[in-house]
């Protein structure tokens, strides 16, 4: 078994269009009679986004002392549907997590001004009511492009995304950027990363194919970003006997293959979502990262010192603002 180490981020705070304030459990406006929903596209079981958000839930829920009814599997054709019928029961904060659920929240959002609808990794505030909050992906995988640039061997990289939108483009040139500047400066020549779009999140046979294929073009490093799907990326990797980057979730204990993963630690961070929207501290488009204590990063025995030290140096970096990581976007 290897040996695991979570190294948490500072604690949470924001950055919206400008400063503000944060609430902290103790400060927190009374939300006992709070009505709280929280809905998924996929199962809470899925070992990524869902399961992590459903974490989330949880922990404020013990935290604050309030409930949050989840509402999991639910269908992009039912999207719309849902946000009505909770906001019919008089829900007072009705949350979705993915930004799929943008565009049905701003339908729903406008005919029902009494509820507060929060789109996590959602970016449309079209409404007072509206308040989408969104974790800067893209700092947590320059994090994991740290960890790739010292897994590889042969500076290969294989970018996986289940489905492409702005936020993957974004999360996934940002990590090839920093793996592929990792692997030369280590002095691997023509380091190079290659990225496929599954246009699946939960097709684990279809993911595993697909990242066989890479593996077999010469990648000794993978990257998947994705839900259930990424079992299959996983697999691939033990099967051809190349590294995986875990992202979004810890990954390490699912193979020997994992080199180390970056997580989303929404249970640092749901407390404070709820009570900042709730206690009115939060208005409108709200972005949090790796400074907030979004991500945290889990070792594997695999990872040298120095691939530790280079992690605590990137995350100083974002976190003292030294590195522009727009520069990575292409």
């Amino acid at each position: 078994m290897k040996k695991l180490t979570a190294v948490t981020m500072a604690s949470v705070m924001v950055l919206s269009m400008a400063s503000v304030a944060m609430v902290s459990a103790d400060e927190a406006p009374d939300l006992a009679d709070k009505k709280i929903c929280l809905i998924l596209p996929g199962s809470i079981d899925d070992q990524g986004w869902n399961a992590t958000n459903n974490a989330g839930a949880k922990a404020a829920e013990e935290e604050l002392g309030v409930t949050i009814d989840v509402i999991e599997s639910v269908p992009a054709e039912e999207y719309e549907s849902t946000f009505v019928e909770y906001a019919e029961k008089g829900y007072d904060l009705i949350m979705a997590a993915g930004s799929q659920f943008d565009e049905s929240a701003t339908t729903v959002a406008e005919d029902y001004p009494d509820s507060i609808f929060t789109v996590i990794n959602g970016q449309v505030s079209d409404f007072e009511n509206q308040i989408p909050v969104f974790p800067k992906e893209y700092e947590g995988s320059y994090v994991a492009g740290v960890l790739a640039g010292y897994a590889t061997e042969n500076g290969q990289f294989a970018t996986m995304g289940g489905e492409s939108n702005e936020p993957m483009v974004k999360l996934l040139d940002t990590y090839e950027g920093k793996a592929i500047e990792i692997a030369t400066e280590r002095g691997i020549k023509d380091a190079k990363a290659t990225r496929s779009f599954v246009n699946s999140w939960t097709d684990v046979s279809a993911t595993k194919d697909m990242a066989s294929s890479m593996i077999d073009n010469g990648a000794d490093t993978v990257f998947c970003y994705s839900n259930e799907g990424t079992s299959g990326a996983i697999q691939a990797s033990k099967e051809k006997d190349v590294k995986f980057i875990g992202f979004s979730s810890n990954k390490n204990s699912e193979s020997d293959c994992v080199f180390g993963s970056v997580e989303m630690a929404w249970p640092n961070v749901y407390p404070t979502i709820v009570n900042n929207i709730l206690g009115g501290e939060w208005t409108g488009y709200t972005e949090i990262g790796v400074a907030e204590g979004v991500f945290a990063v889990d070792y594997t025995d695999q990872c040298t010192d120095e691939c530790k030290a280079a992690v605590d140096a990137a995350i100083a970096d974002i976190t003292d603002g030294k590195v522009d990581l727009t520069t990575y976007f292409k």
